[in-house]
């Protein structure tokens, strides 16, 4: 299924603040458990271990990354890009004409920057007048 592209404006990119807080609280801790179940299983791989300990790690490995997908899911659904399960995302925007990205890391207060397509988080840069960024509603 096709479907139009959302560009969000700065003020309502910032009413979602709270939700984008509310999952990455919760998916947080799930990111590190897989970051350290992977650890676990890289070490027991190495070692050629195979046995019910290591099937029960992969098992809560993917139980968890199925959990974090289904969380993330929803806000693709809203059109916003998730760039790191730890808590990174884009809003796409509309600035003179051009398709950008607005930007947003887990622990910042608003969304304060934009970048780029193809710039990425490195090319992040503050965002001077917010009203320049043109929304669109979609029903």
């Amino acid at each position: 299924m096709l479907r139009a592209m959302r560009y969000f404006g700065v003020d309502e990119a910032n009413r979602l603040i709270p939700l984008l807080n509310g999952v990455f609280e919760r998916v947080r801790p799930w990111v590190e458990n897989v970051q350290r179940l992977a650890g676990e299983l890289d070490a027991l791989r190495s070692r050629g271990t195979r046995d019910a300990h290591t099937e029960q790690l992969r098992e809560e490995h993917d139980g968890l990354v199925e959990k974090i997908r289904a969380e993330l899911q929803q806000l693709e659904e809203m059109g916003i890009e998730v760039k790191a399960a730890n808590g990174l995302v884009d809003f796409h925007a509309q600035l003179s004409g051009r398709t950008v990205y607005l930007c947003w890391r887990y622990g910042e207060k608003s969304v304060s920057h934009w970048h780029e397509l193809d710039a990425g988080f490195a090319g992040r840069r503050a965002i001077d007048d917010p009203d320049a960024f043109t929304p669109t509603y979609l029903s």
